[in-house]
């Protein structure tokens, strides 16, 4: 085990950078700061454990990779994953720390989170399928780009089923059952025109949240593609020229 958490640490040193590493404990310190908020408040059971789970996600990588055989491919996983985990994590919790859930706010946050959620699912997916290939075959772009985007969308649904249980099973309103249409918003009456009433309002929700993330997880599926493709192009380059070099030695 001491072996296991000496190896881990020396690919962690390899794998990330200084600024990436600070971003870590950056986030844990938030998240740190979430987590004391939210016990000074009254709240039901889940509000108090949700927050923890998500505090011990901001270490999620090291931990996931401490606990697996070496054999898994859990124990394979980019160091680089636990920033993107960071992100969902942090921004996630921001919206309660900070109050920017609301219905009348400028920010008009959750939708914005949904909005960007696209991105860090996406190439959370991507670092998921590198680990489990391994090493014994290369993936080509186009097989990273349509893994990891498929892996996103995955994750949207189950989010929205998620947010569903939640409503079903503990009376919160995260598909928006308690809420009144405010015309006088432009932002909010232009994604809800739709609903003929606020009892369509959650499907109204529902479709807004999977939507822009689908779109943006196919924006981000197209720029992680051309960025592995240029990679592609310039390892076989520099591959070409090694073999010229080893042929005019001989």
């Amino acid at each position: 085990m001491v072996q296991k958490w000496n190896d881990n640490l020396r690919e962690l040193r390899a794998q990330i950078s200084l600024p990436e590493y600070l971003f870590w404990w950056a986030s844990r310190v938030f998240m740190l700061l979430y987590i004391i908020q939210t016990f000074k408040g009254d709240h039901e059971w889940i509000n108090y454990l949700l927050p923890v789970v998500v505090g011990v996600g901001t270490f999620a990588v090291f931990l996931v990779r401490m606990l697996f055989p070496r054999k898994s491919f859990f124990a394979r996983i980019s160091f680089h994953l636990q920033t993107f985990v960071c992100i969902m994590c942090v921004a996630g919790s921001a919206g309660n720390y900070f109050g920017l859930y609301s219905v009348n706010g400028t920010l008009h946050y959750d939708w914005i989170l949904h909005l960007v959620s696209g991105v860090p699912m996406t190439m959370l997916g991507y670092y998921l399928l590198v680990a489990m290939n391994g090493s014994k075959t290369k993936l080509t772009p186009q097989i990273c780009a349509c893994g990891s985007m498929g892996f996103s969308f995955l994750v949207i649904i189950a989010w929205e089923i998620f947010e569903y249980g939640g409503d079903y099973l503990f009376g919160d309103s995260n598909q928006r059952y308690n809420w009144e249409i405010v015309p006088e918003d432009p932002f909010y009456d232009f994604f809800t025109h739709s609903a003929a009433g606020t009892a369509q309002l959650p499907l109204a929700d529902t479709i807004v949240d999977m939507a822009t993330a689908f779109f943006v997880t196919i924006f981000t599926g197209v720029v992680l593609y051309v960025v592995l493709k240029k990679r592609e192009k310039k390892e076989a380059a520099h591959t070409q020229e090694q073999q010229k070099e080893e042929a005019a030695a001989i």
